[in-house]
């Protein structure tokens, strides 16, 4: 029997950990009948990806999209493994229009599964906005709330997860979706690789994979340390030191751990008014009842820092801090 497994996703649920480490134990995998397939140097299959028009060059795969997943079809279609591609992608608003070209194009399988990772929103968005915060200047944090609950999305990523499943409802049976709640994955005892494997069914212990970025790739820095770099460095993105001595400042006023939520108390209690029921009904879906899975209502465990707990003090010393280092770097 032959299976395709399509990662969907979704965005900033470690998908990057399991792409760097699916891809570099990709022998070991193969070993045990996973493949992942490996193009060039990027670890994810974002080049599969169908109609994104602004796909960047690095991800363009020589035989394209529907090219490259017709041969990898033609070719382990009619074996006895399972083809495992990862991309999150496709779980994109303006990538899942073509869902069902990708299910004609992989027929020859005898078994397609989709699986999705979701995280509570209040956790998406903060991590998100963290995402684009690397390229340019995002929306204030209280703009990204209101985005977010007018039109379900965020940067064309789906926030309420209803409207990503129903799109994959309409081209895959229940059976065939999988969806995994990102808190459960990240408790697993192996971690979000750990449950993956469990669920591809492999018979390995991680020890005998080669770990890569010490096994968690892409972490993204602290929340309203990126926040308060980007306040000053408005309108151009934050630099790296910046967002770093923000971090630091933040330990130094608020203690060494500092556990932070982007949004104030009220914007998290909008989030949650909102995206609870929505969550509840996405509960009911019979994707998710197949599994059990469910998202438990928004709570902000552990953080001790909202972002109106910032002083004014702090923002002072940051000020400072930044215009003595411009003047440095212009001397010199």
């Amino acid at each position: 029997m032959s299976k395709v497994v399509l990662h969907i996703g979704g965005h900033k649920t470690a998908t990057t950990t399991i792409q760097d480490m699916f891809h570099g134990n990709a022998d070991t995998l193969a070993e045990h009948g996973v493949i992942y397939p490996r193009f060039d140097r990027q670890t994810g299959h974002h080049g599969l990806v169908i109609n994104w028009a602004k796909m960047p060059k690095m991800f363009r795969l020589p035989d394209g999209d529907i090219g490259t997943l017709t041969a990898l079809a033609e070719r382990y279609g009619p074996g006895d493994q399972t083809l495992f591609l990862s991309s999150e992608e496709f779980s994109r608003d303006r990538c899942l229009v073509d869902i069902a070209k990708i299910r004609e194009v992989l027929a020859p399988f005898d078994e397609i599964e989709v699986i999705c990772v979701l995280r509570s929103q209040w956790q998406f968005l903060q991590s998100a906005y963290v995402e684009v915060s690397r390229g340019r200047c995002p929306p204030r944090p209280g703009k990204v709330v209101e985005q977010a609950i007018e039109t379900s999305l965020y940067e064309g990523l789906w926030v309420d997860y209803n409207r990503l499943v129903e799109r994959l409802e309409g081209v895959f049976a229940p059976e065939e979706i999988t969806l995994f709640s990102f808190e459960e994955c990240r408790n697993h005892p192996g971690g979000i690789v750990g449950r993956f494997l469990e669920h591809l069914g492999l018979d390995i212990d991680q020890s005998q994979l080669e770990t890569v970025n010490e096994g968690n790739s892409n972490v993204s820095p602290m929340s309203l340390a990126s926040y308060a770099a980007n306040i000053l460095a408005e309108p151009t993105p934050a630099p790296l030191w910046l967002i770093d001595k923000a971090a630091h400042g933040l330990r130094q006023e608020f203690g060494g751990v500092v556990k932070p939520c982007l949004f104030t108390r009220a914007e998290f209690a909008t989030l949650k008014s909102h995206f609870d029921p929505l969550n509840a009904e996405l509960a009911l879906r019979p994707a998710a009842q197949r599994n059990g899975f469910s998202i438990s209502p928004l709570e902000p465990r552990g953080v001790n820092l909202f972002r109106e707990d910032i002083s004014a003090a702090y923002w002072a010393r940051m000020a400072k801090m930044g215009f003595e280092k411009m003047l440095r770097s212009r001397k010199s």
